[in-house]
């Protein structure tokens, strides 16, 4: 269980690293003298090229992107799902309401080989064996102090069922809703977070689910883990427990 934990936070780190990377690369060139000058205004105050892109120097927008999907072994061969959906949001920290999937075992490489050749089975495979719902992220951009209010969240299942949490910040939790099913939810914010529509402005959609369902991620964009180590430690484990990722892990940390 230890080394699954540690491969897995390798794994997160690594999807971050390279993302991180990939925003600085898509931004706007320096194609001129000019566009160069204004290029190093824009850069200037940053430490690193990375920081800039994290801050608005990149054409990615993550409350733009609608789809996350995750390929190869390590993600196709997680005990459990759960643990692939926090290796996603974790590593891209997707904004607003993002649906996640994951490839079933590792066959999307190649299905995109053999759809050069029969494009229409290649989709039939991808859809029905390949592509695994995870469900829909909805994540909070903002910030604020530790364990205060950051949202009202309202769920209203296929069968008239309401599910109502408050959400405080630095918390994530999921909800059960099956990969066939859609749910209304309704987001209202506190004024330091934004889910979409502006800061402090509510946001009612319909989303699908999945095999994790809804995950409600209240733990603010970028993510911020405290500087203190036993502090750290101890909000990375209330994540593990609250998703239900590891079962059983806290025989293993006594």
């Amino acid at each position: 269980m230890q080394d699954l934990i540690i491969e897995h936070a390798v794994a997160r780190e690594a999807l971050r690293l390279g993302f991180r990377h990939h925003k600085f690369l898509a931004r706007p060139l320096a194609g001129t003298i000019s566009d160069a000058y204004q290029f190093t205004k824009m850069f200037a105050g940053y430490q690193t090229r990375e920081d800039y892109a994290e801050t608005g120097g990149t054409y990615i927008d993550m409350m733009n992107v609608a789809w996350i999907g995750g390929t190869g072994g390590l993600l196709s061969h997680a005990p459990n799902r759960v643990q692939s959906a926090l290796m996603l949001i974790d590593g891209f920290e997707p904004m607003g309401v993002t649906q996640l999937g994951q490839d079933s075992v590792f066959m999307m490489p190649h299905l995109g080989v053999t759809s050069t050749v029969h494009p229409e089975a290649a989709m039939e495979v991808f859809e029905k064996d390949c592509l695994v719902r995870l469900g829909t992220c909805i994540a909070l951009r903002g910030y604020s102090d530790e364990d205060r209010k950051a949202a009202d969240v309202k769920v209203t299942l296929p069968n008239g069922e309401e599910i109502q949490r408050e959400l405080t910040y630095g918390s994530i939790t999921k909800i059960p809703l099956d990969a066939t099913a859609e749910a209304t939810v309704t987001v209202d914010p506190t004024m330091s977070f934004d889910i979409g529509r502006g800061f402090g402005r509510e946001l009612t959609t319909t989303v699908t689910g999945g095999v994790v369902g809804i995950i409600l991620d209240a733990r603010g964009r970028p993510l911020r883990l405290p500087e203190d180590d036993d502090a750290r430690k101890a909000r990375v484990l209330s994540w593990m427990r609250d998703l239900e990722m590891y079962p059983g892990i806290d025989q293993y940390l006594a």
